[in-house]
């Protein structure tokens, strides 16, 4: 069946420029959406996981220590669990307060 030309006037006028733009703004939204979420989950590279290491052995921090050691374990750690692991260190470095060291005296 071929589209005839009153039929194709008939579908452009339904369709304006603002439809276009509605759903190029879609689109883009859309695409950064699935760029992101692939960002994500790609794994991290050599540096992030040797910061993950220096993490997992310090003590200052126990519950950060507790997440890096686990995520230590695994063989591949995924973007957004190191972006976990950065936001609980950076909490707890600024919630924690280290007190200087008691003189043996002071007991």
């Amino acid at each position: 069946m071929l589209i005839s030309k009153d039929q194709f006037l008939h579908f452009k006028s339904h369709i304006s420029l603002e439809y276009f733009l509605k759903m190029a703004i879609i689109a883009v939204v859309v695409f950064i959406l699935l760029v992101s979420t692939y960002a994500l989950f790609r794994p991290i590279n050599v540096e992030k996981y040797q910061q993950v290491a220096k993490l997992s052995l310090q003590e200052s921090y126990p519950h950060t220590q507790a997440l890096a050691q686990h995520l230590h374990l695994q063989p591949q750690i995924a973007t957004h669990e190191y972006f976990r692991l950065m936001r609980a260190y950076a909490y707890e470095r600024g919630h924690v307060k280290e007190y200087p060291a008691m003189a043996i005296e002071d007991e």
